[in-house]
């Protein structure tokens, strides 16, 4: 999107610089404006063009974001020094905290 836009804008400046030499004198060449004290009219739109070329083709700036690593809690209990593990469960369309045995 960038670049069309940019091409556009570089179309538009190319456009109007060269309806302002065909305007008023029919065609002239760039020999017409040395002799006329015209000879940095191509100052501006040439900072301009440059402007719009380093924009539109400079890599785009990509930020990492942090990983962030949870390790889940593990819910380990003992009962009669046998581990068991809690976990939920659907029984009978309820969920219920059962302890499975590791």
């Amino acid at each position: 999107m960038k670049k069309v836009l940019a091409g556009l804008i570089l179309a538009a400046t190319a456009l109007g610089a060269n309806a302002q030499m065909i305007r008023g004198h029919g065609w002239v060449g760039p020999d017409h404006y040395r002799h006329h004290g015209g000879g940095w009219n191509w100052v501006v739109p040439a900072v301009v063009g440059g402007a719009v070329v380093y924009a539109a083709t400079r890599p785009p700036v990509v930020v990492q974001q942090p990983v962030i690593v949870q390790q889940q809690p593990v819910d380990i209990v003992y009962i009669d020094g046998i581990a068991y593990k809690k976990q939920i469960m659907l029984i009978n369309g309820q969920y219920q905290e059962v302890l499975m045995r590791l």
